[in-house]
């Protein structure tokens, strides 16, 4: 039978790992606040970059190479948005099932993928995806140029190696205890794509006549499309890694 003494210490013992669990649990509240501010702060700032690509497309016909897939172009790429950490419950146990179900949908498709998170990178070899890039340095809340070097490599990736389409698979927010996976259209970029990308976090675009808009282009419409697809582009992505 233990002592008083014993007895004593196991009370004092428990107290302080209740005071250190406590103290755990604070931090992650606050951490989780300061994620969902951000990820809800960026969605106004996509709204209004989609509001003003639909304008675009309804005022004129926009070429850029984004928007369109290459004469002979085959297979698909595939970004995949994970954590660099486990113990997260389905986090990633469920972006693998999605993941899994997509590539045996398309049977003999011929993917390859950049991976974000060590469990992305993780994902895509269990699977056999060839690897044509792994980021697992970006910081806890990705930074902008974090982002710009992620995009930059989609957008060349897709141009230069002639891909039909790309695809960004993440998890989408949903409230604190609800998220799922989400494959979405990334490129060829257009007006349903972007919608496709942005609307599922609750971004919509004011799409009705008595919202559109008539632009004046300076210095002209090639140079400014040039500036705002890649942009959007940038948008999409750091809005699916706040996600």
């Amino acid at each position: 039978m233990a002592s008083t003494k014993e007895i004593k210490q196991k009370i004092k013992s428990t107290s302080n790992i209740k005071k250190i669990a406590k103290t755990m649990e604070m931090v992650s509240v606050s951490k989780m606040r300061r994620a969902v501010d951000r990820t809800l702060s960026s969605r106004a700032y996509a709204r209004l970059s989609l509001e003003l690509l639909v304008n675009l497309s309804k005022d004129r016909d926009v070429e850029h190479p984004l928007m369109k897939a290459g004469r002979d172009a085959s297979g698909e790429l595939l970004i995949v948005v994970a954590g660099n950490k486990g113990l997260c419950g389905g986090y990633h146990t469920n972006l693998t099932r999605a993941l899994n179900l997509y590539t045996k949908k398309r049977g003999g498709e011929n993917f390859k993928a950049i991976t974000v998170g060590k469990y992305g990178e993780k994902i895509c070899r269990k699977l056999g995806i060839p690897i044509v890039a792994s980021f697992i340095n970006f910081s806890e809340y990705s930074t902008t140029d974090e982002v710009k070097i992620l995009s930059d490599l989609a957008k060349k990736e897709f141009v230069e190696n002639n891909y039909k389409s790309a695809k960004i698979l993440y998890t989408e927010f949903l409230k604190s205890t609800t998220y799922k996976p989400s494959l979405r259209e990334l490129f060829p970029l257009s007006v349903n794509s972007v919608k496709n990308a942005l609307e599922p976090a609750g971004i919509t675009a004011e799409a009705d006549e008595k919202r559109f808009l008539s632009y004046v282009f300076e210095p002209d419409p090639a140079t400014i499309i040039e500036s705002i697809l890649p942009g959007l582009v940038d948008v999409v992505i750091h809005q699916t890694l706040s996600e």
